[in-house]
């Protein structure tokens, strides 16, 4: 190996190791995507100047073009994983307009590799024991990533004391139920959400026995008495904690109980917003795994590192928007990255190319077949995923009309995941499109009994409700959603179309204008047109296919939906052509076309059952 091969540069705590490609933080080591990894290579290379956007895309992805949102967000990584934080450490300046500067004084070493990059790790210290970690406050990712290493600092102490009592790795806990300080009928549902996800983080540790959730689950609503818990269930270790809830800001205070030596060894509070719950798992078990004392080795450490870059994923997902969604393809790729086998983040990928296609942001020939190719390629790699099954019932509805087939994906994912909400939303959007009416009411209810906090499930079910004919039912649902959060342009979009159900033209067109508002989504502005339409104003209705018309130019317009305005302007002829284009487009609100009620007036005619043949929505 060339000598440049054993170069290793020294900044603040951290050694980077070229040789090995890792970077260590007294001793420990730092997981990196190999991307992150060459960006930081490039920065302290040139420690102390500015790199250009343009040089660090092409040293880090040499012969291939990447957005430049690709670098900002690896940047940000690179930043968490180095601890900077607002006001306080700062090693990656950023020049506006021009690029990047490594500002931390750099000292550069040549010696051989290490037989074991983690050798350091294992040297032992005379350091006198601590019995608790101090109580911190968590506000925002930078401050969690700095208390985090003060965190690992005071671990190290621990890890390394000469008291034998002090010094073996914990190797058996249990998550015990978190208490409920606000009595929020949510709080029910957060607690097991919150339970769940640690339980499931902490088992994929080899040397960590963990305590199944069906087993704790019967000391919920008990007094807790840790040591006596622990008895009971044969652990050195307990997790316990508190919730309240503050509108939409959720408050956890988690602790990490040492049973044999009746130490806290760690305790945190967290801030987070509802929405955001995944996050507050993430963080609670990462700095479980940090106080754990377990020595991980490297692919270990990638293994979580990938699990909590899928988990930011999904958060990402769960907000639906456009940019979010973008957003969850970046993690899930870095988890891919980390892991090439790892294939729930794969299922992860398939479900934000469907969302973009029903979002609008991408064409259906561009987005479902990447999203079928990931569900694929999870199924490849874990065929019990009942995320891949849905996945791919999804495109199997939407993209393949095989209605065999996704009825088979569906009740495949159902079976193996019962407590999957995804499955049971977007088999109901089957069900009701194959006039399955009760069938889908109920199974859209099932999503928000599994999913109470998340407005996507109670909304769904307001659209459920439309599309079998229950305004009433649909008005209620929505406005129950909007009172609490009033920007859901869902909420709105489904209040809007079951006002226009019942003839209330004037309302439906203010919630279709909010709502365009909120979202800016051509489908929102098709439904306004359709409003107008039918409420007379034809002249408001032209105008909205024009403005249609100049946004193809800009984003993809769906055919259906510019179909929807012609059906309420009476001109069956024009409907009827962009039907038609639909069909060639496979457009994915095709599969509502039998039982949307914006077209009733076209039901009779012998083209519109033709076209209901051909989706594959009639024998």
């Amino acid at each position: 190996m060339g000598q440049q091969d054993n170069r290793s540069y020294e900044f603040g705590r951290f050694r980077l190791k070229v040789a090995e490609h890792i970077l260590l933080r007294e001793g420990e080591l730092v997981p990196l995507t190999p991307k992150v990894f060459d960006i930081l290579l490039t920065l302290v290379e040139n420690s102390g100047q500015v790199v250009s956007k343009d040089d660090l895309m092409k040293r880090v992805w040499p012969n291939t073009f990447v957005e430049e949102g690709n670098l900002t967000q690896n940047i940000s990584l690179l930043r968490k994983a180095l601890g900077e934080s607002p006001g306080g450490v700062q090693f990656i300046e950023t020049v506006p307009r021009r690029g990047y500067r490594f500002v931390a004084e750099t000292g550069e070493t040549s010696e051989a590799p290490d037989l074991n990059p983690l050798v350091s790790a294992e040297i032992p210290a005379q350091i006198p024991a601590v019995v608790a970690a101090p109580v911190r406050t968590r506000r925002t990712p930078a401050f969690v990533l700095a208390a985090g290493l003060v965190v690992v600092s005071i671990i190290g102490l621990m890890y390394f004391t000469s008291k034998a009592g002090n010094t073996a790795a914990i190797q058996s806990i249990a998550v015990l139920p978190f208490v409920d300080e606000s009595a929020d009928p949510d709080g029910e549902y957060l607690n097991d959400k919150i339970a769940e996800s640690l339980i499931n983080s902490l088992s994929k540790l080899p040397q960590l026995r963990v305590v199944p959730r069906s087993v704790v689950a019967a000391y919920k609503g008990k007094e807790i008495d840790p040591r006596k818990i622990g008895e009971e269930l044969n652990v050195r270790a307990v997790v316990t904690g508190r919730m309240r809830r503050h509108g939409d800001i959720i408050s956890i205070q988690a602790d990490l109980i040492d049973l044999q030596n009746v130490a806290q060894l760690w305790g945190q509070h967290y801030d987070h917003k509802v929405s955001d719950v995944l996050l507050v798992q993430d963080d609670i078990s990462r700095d479980i795994f940090e106080n754990l004392r377990l020595k991980l080795n490297v692919e270990e450490k990638k293994q979580l590192e990938a699990y909590r870059l899928y988990l930011k994923g999904r958060n990402s997902w769960n907000k639906r928007t456009g940019d979010a969604l973008q957003e969850a393809i970046e993690f899930f790729n870095q988890a891919i990255e980390i892991d090439p086998n790892y294939g729930a983040a794969y299922a992860g990928l398939a479900d934000c190319y469907n969302m973009l296609v029903v979002y609008g942001r991408l064409q259906p020939k561009e987005g479902f077949p990447k999203a079928k190719e990931a569900a694929l390629k999870a199924l490849e790699i874990d065929e019990s995923s009942a995320e891949a099954h849905s996945s791919l019932a999804f495109i199997k509805f939407r993209w393949d009309w095989d209605r065999a087939e996704t009825e088979r994906e569906f009740q495949t994912a159902i079976r193996l995941k019962p407590a999957y909400a995804p499955a049971h939303q977007w088999y109901s959007s089957y069900l009701v499109a194959v006039e399955r009416f009760d069938e889908a009411i109920a199974e859209a209810k099932r999503t928000e009994e599994l999913e109470p906090l998340q407005f996507v499930a109670s909304s769904h079910l307001g659209w459920i409700y439309y599309l079998s004919g229950k305004n009433d039912e649909a008005i209620e649902q929505c406005r129950k959603i909007l009172e609490i959060d009033p920007s859901s342009f869902p909420a709105r979009r489904y209040l809007g179309l079951a006002y226009e159900g019942k003839g209330m033209y004037a309302e439906a067109i203010s919630e279709f204008q909010t709502g365009l508002k909120l979202s800016g989504s051509p489908l929102m502005l098709a439904l306004l047109g359709h409003a107008y339409a039918v409420a007379g104003k034809r002249a408001e209705a032209q105008q909205v296919l024009n403005d249609l018309q100049q946004l193809q130019s800009q984003r993809y317009v769906s055919p259906y939906t510019v179909a929807v305005i012609y059906a309420g302007l009476g001109d069956q002829e024009q409907a009827f052509k962009w039907l038609d284009k639909a069909v060639e487009e496979r457009d994915i609100w095709l599969m509502n076309l039998k039982v949307d009620p914006v077209f009733a007036k076209l039901r009779s005619q012998r083209k519109f059952t033709d076209i209901l043949a051909r989706i594959r929505l009639r024998p």
